[in-house]
């Protein structure tokens, strides 16, 4: 029984079979031996055939099963057809009515097994999409579809074609966010509750210059997998001299920097100590039984401020420390907090001390301390407040009109006196470290150990030691020597979309490549919560978290000239906003980079703009405006980036602040060797900066700037 007839060949049914006799030259060997492979698992969207040749003419045949015609196509089943074809990286070109049937079950099956079903092509796919939508939804009769075809690969024809551009997003959009659901979300899991612990971070006005980066690395370091009952910042308003002095008070800059933590949802409180006499005079009598009206003993130490800042807690625990101090964190699933509120909880325990970095093979050790020891530790730890107030009050003298004695060794004093306990030990996945005051003045070695010790990564001279040592040379940002590198760079980007980004690299099935992760600075807890969900990607990721706004070529050279260390290494940009599209990613890019391309590009989904295309051209760039060279996704050897000279990162002796990716892509095509585009959506660009006008009138200057330099060939 005959079925159907076309160009290509006569369908019939044979038995219990559906047969396809191909005229000869339509089909060679090396397109049946794709469309054998490709078409594995497509029912029931395509059937499966089995091929045979013979005499060089090709034929398939697979089970035959009931359909219905198709005559009336629906937007949905349509949509789920395209999906389909998404997901399997194949176009059906030939979408008409006849090349459809209906399963009795409901769902479309594409027939026209042959020349036309074709490898992912954008171009090719979203005219399949129009044609089948133009179907669907326009009701458009086969006859309008075959005189409108041509003028649907049209751009601007498609602009006004009604609901494509929303059905197309929505379509892209899908296809996205079912990749992105292969792999669960990092960092997901919901914070527990520590409701009986107060976080209590104690400032002076001497440190109000570095107030905003240490509260959130300390906040954003310290929460999690516990959010504490409240995050206080705690003021010492005393004016000077200061013991160890490093910089000047900025009492006014202080305030300033905690409301913004405050505004920022970083902390819940502020306090400010007293300094009135009658108040200080009464919180001393309290604590030690002398109505001293000094809040500083008589080495200058402060006393009062933090006493009264333990009078204020509601909690029974406070976690208090002071605003210089480092946290590392190596394993962010490590519930330190727990663990220190059991350590604390026999008899006689007064509190607990933060453990510092351990030596090499030291995973833990246990909670401990000889009767009377050891000192209340004052710069991290957890104190039991319900135990210490009933301790007093504690033993102290005056020297003068000073207290002779800190709070913390007047507590110490009792300690020994009735054999209570202050704790060391723990695990050694979490820890602290304590600046001196004569390196703080060295901002840049701050905030490299800042950063370093956020991640638990720190040289093997600081482990065992409490006090920050060495200098800049002894700390350094793991480099990446890994054949494919995503170099990723971002400020202030909303969390759930780093969140996407990073996904969108743990869905690949090809796990074979490196990460360095640039923050430029974000405002907030943002830098500290994504070292978390870089963990399943911890021993092949660099990250970077600047302390200052650097820009973006200054981040370009240093993750690439400077951790990258192998000169052939693919790099890979990836905004941090952005993320990519499929699961294959990584696959299609090695294939790529195992050819011997130096540069690789590969077609971007934009929702603001569905149905764009984009042609890069490698020849010409500098003549036809950059040429589209500069889209996402773009890849290059690390060699042809290291060969740009420093004037093509500049304008009049300054870094390129936009538009840098037609300053670096425009130089490394025209110097490549290999270059390749891949017409498929691999990346999805979602933009968050606006566009306007005036921007647009600023890019395009800075473009010109760009495309008057020499060229590279």
């Amino acid at each position: 029984m005959i079925l159907g007839e076309g160009q290509e060949g006569v369908v019939r049914r044979v038995g219990d079979f559906v047969e396809k006799r191909f005229h000869p030259g339509v089909l060679d060997a090396e397109k049946v031996a794709w469309l054998d492979r490709t078409l594995c698992g497509t029912m029931p969207f395509i059937p499966e055939p089995e091929w045979t040749s013979t005499d060089g003419t090709w034929a398939l045949r697979y089970p035959w099963f009931e359909t219905t015609p198709a005559d009336d196509l629906s937007l949905n089943e349509v949509r789920e057809f395209l999906l389909f074809c998404l997901k399997k990286s194949l176009v059906c070109a030939n979408v008409k009515r006849a090349n459809f049937r209906r399963r009795l079950g409901g769902g479309l099956t594409f027939i026209d097994i042959g020349a036309w079903i074709v490898p992912m092509n954008v171009d090719y796919f979203r005219d399949a999409a129009a044609r089948a939508f133009t179907i669907a939804a326009l009701q458009w009769t086969d006859e309008e579809l075959r005189q409108g075809s041509r003028a649907l690969r049209e751009e601007d024809v498609l602009a006004k074609l009604p609901g494509f551009a929303d059905f197309y997003r929505e379509l892209l959009a899908e296809h996205a966010h079912r990749q992105w659901r292969t792999v669960p979300l990092p960092d997901q899991r919901e914070r527990a509750p520590a409701g009986d612990v107060t976080l209590l971070i104690k400032a002076c006005a001497m440190d109000a210059a570095m107030a905003l980066r240490q509260v959130r690395h300390i906040v954003g370091q310290l929460e999690s997998p516990r959010r504490f009952a409240r995050r206080v910042l705690l003021i010492d308003p005393f004016p000077g001299p200061f013991l160890r002095e490093y910089a000047p008070g900025d009492l006014p800059g202080l305030l300033g920097s905690a409301r913004r933590l405050q505004d920022e949802g970083t902390i819940d409180d502020v306090w400010i100590s007293p300094r009135e006499p009658g108040l200080v005079a009464k919180v001393n009598a309290d604590w030690f039984g002398i109505a001293c009206a000094s809040t500083h003993s008589s080495r200058g130490i402060p006393v009062t401020p933090q006493l009264w800042g333990f009078d204020q807690v509601r909690t029974r625990y406070v976690l208090q420390c002071d605003i210089d101090v480092l946290i590392g964190r190596s394993d962010f699933h490590h519930d330190y907090l727990e663990e220190m509120r059991a350590a604390a909880s026999p008899d006689g325990v007064l509190g607990v001390a933060f453990n510092i970095p351990q030596p090499h093979g030291v995973t833990s050790r246990p909670y401990d301390a000889p009767p009377g020891a050891f000192v209340p530790e004052v710069r991290c730890g957890l104190l039991d407040l319900e135990r210490i107030r009933a301790c007093r009050p504690l033993t102290n003298t005056l020297l003068g009109d000073q207290l002779e004695l800190s709070w913390y060794r007047s507590l110490e004093a009792h300690q020994k006196r009735y054999g209570l306990k202050t704790l060391r030990g723990g695990d050694a996945r979490t820890f602290y470290v304590h600046p001196p005051n004569g390196l703080k003045t060295d901002e840049a070695f701050l905030d490299l150990a800042r950063d370093l010790i956020g991640q638990g990564r720190v040289p093997d001279s600081q482990r065992g030691q409490w006090d920050l040592k060495g200098r800049t040379h002894d700390w350094a940002y793991a480099h990446r020597p890994e054949s494919i590198v995503f170099l990723i760079k971002g400020r202030n980007v909303e969390l759930r979309r780093v969140q996407r980004c990073l996904t969108s690299l743990a869905m690949q099935d090809d796990q074979r490549f490196g990460i360095v992760l640039i923050d430029d600075a974000s405002d907030g807890l943002l830098p500290w919560r994504i070292a978390p969900l870089l963990e399943p990607f911890r021993e092949r990721c660099t990250l970077v978290r600047r302390a200052r706004h650097a820009g973006r070529i200054p981040n370009f050279r240093l993750g690439i000239r400077d951790i990258c260390s192998d000169p052939e290494t693919l790099i890979v940009i990836l905004d941090m906003d952005d993320a990519l599209l499929i699961r294959t990613a990584v696959r299609r890019l090695r294939a790529e980079y195992e050819r011997g391309c130096d540069i690789v590009l590969a077609s971007m989904f934009r929702p603001d703009k569905p149905t764009k295309l984009y042609h890069p051209d490698f020849v010409e760039p500098r003549q036809r405006w950059g040429g589209e060279v500069w889209i996402h996704l773009r890849a290059f050897r690390k060699r042809l980036f290291d060969a740009i000279p420093v004037e093509d990162f500049q304008i009049d002796g300054r870094w390129i602040e936009q538009c840098t990716d037609y300053a670096t892509m425009l130089p490394m095509v025209e110097s490549c060797r290999q270059p390749v585009y891949i017409p498929e959506y691999l990346y999805f660009h979602e933009r968050s900066t606006p566009r306007t006008p005036e921007v647009r009138a600023v890019k395009d200057d800075i473009i010109r700037s760009i495309l008057a330099k020499p060229p590279r060939r």
